[in-house]
């Protein structure tokens, strides 16, 4: 579990906090907010590579998104070297009036608070000073004093590196994850003209890649395993003899349905879809990584919980999936332990 606690308070007026599980299923009404807190963590995620930007967000009042992560065993003992300890990091921002304010806290102890108001940066503590640039969250170059030899000198200068360590520590760590955005609905083709020669472990927000990362998986000898089990589950539910690969000259996605009708590359029926973009990222991504799912039942009917969870199961193991459903069905045919289950009232 890499997500230990997420709280929300101001956007779109909504106020929550909820400690996350391996499997975190986050539910309500339309209008609620659940597509809103996928958004966010995207947001706050790829603020690490970008630029942070919560201003479209509708707020009422101050709003603020803290991400409590936890540390992995190494972090945590370079975090140590440098006089900090504790199991996870706390990631802040903040939109204060017309600006953005960023803290980072380590056990509960603040590291630094930095400000980004109207093209302008600055750090608020440890020290009051201006710097190159705080709106890309955890970033060491952008940290730079200006002016630095006037204004830091002494024990404080020797302070201020300890923190910009500190920060490359944890965008090191933060930048390793795999962190994947997918939804709100799953549309892509059954067949493909062609792959990229890098591996990818990515099918793209609506399942754009997903003919070309199934067909690297199975060609893979190393991924055999899973992908024997792949094909079971997807036989269970009516699609058996699946395969992913090449045919007259082009990737496809093949099949022989339940009348026994053979498929290649054939538009696929749209609950397929969601299913192979679940399990399909599951098996590619990379450990560890955060799974944020919008819209993870579209298309999905009754009866498809058991295979649901049956790959849960098996690949959710060093993952974190957040998912945004709207069926009740679905919250209740998913049997796993450990299951976190957000109703936002």
């Amino acid at each position: 579990m890499l997500i230990a606690r997420l709280s929300i308070k101001g956007f779109y007026g909504v106020n929550i906090g909820f400690d996350l599980g391996p499997l975190t299923v986050i539910t309500g009404p339309p209008g609620s907010g659940k597509s809103m807190i996928i958004e966010l963590l995207w947001r706050v995620f790829k603020g690490v590579r970008d630029r942070v930007v919560l201003d479209d967000f509708t707020r009422i009042g101050d709003a603020r998104i803290d991400v409590t992560i936890t540390l992995d065993e190494w972090v945590k003992r370079k975090l140590e070297e440098t006089g900090y300890s504790g199991d996870s990091v706390m990631l802040s921002v903040g939109i204060d009036g017309d600006s953005y304010v960023q803290a980072i806290k380590i056990g509960g102890k603040e590291v630094i608070v930095t400000e980004y108001r109207n093209g302008l940066s600055r750090v608020k503590y440890p020290m009051d000073i201006d710097v190159t640039d705080t709106s890309i969250l955890l970033n060491p170059d952008g940290l730079i004093p200006k002016e630095q030899a006037l204004q830091l000198v002494g024990s404080a200068s020797e302070g201020f590196e300890t923190v910009l360590s500190i920060i490359k520590i944890l965008r090191d760590f933060i930048l390793g994850l795999g962190v994947y955005r997918i939804g709100p609905y799953i549309d892509f083709r059954g067949s493909s003209r062609g792959t990229s020669e890098k591996y990818m472990d990515f099918i793209g927000e609506h399942g754009e890649d997903l003919v070309e990362i199934l067909s690297q998986l199975f060609t893979d000898p190393r991924r055999d395993p899973d992908i024997r089990f792949f094909r079971k589950v997807l036989g269970e539910i009516g699609f058996r003899n699946f395969r992913a690969g090449w045919y007259g000259g082009e990737l496809v996605l093949s099949y022989v349905d339940k009348r026994g009708i053979v498929h290649i590359g054939d538009e696929l029926p749209c609950h397929m879809k969601t299913m192979l973009a679940l399990f399909t990222q599951l098996m590619a991504a990379r450990k560890p990584s955060v799974i944020l799912f919008e819209n993870a039942d579209y298309c999905l009917s009754e009866g498809l919980g058991q295979a649901i969870t049956k790959f849960l199961g098996n690949y959710i193991d060093g993952r974190q999936l957040i998912m945004e459903v709207r069926n009740k069905w679905f919250v209740d045919e998913i049997r796993m332990p450990h299951v976190v289950l957000y109703n936002i009232a």
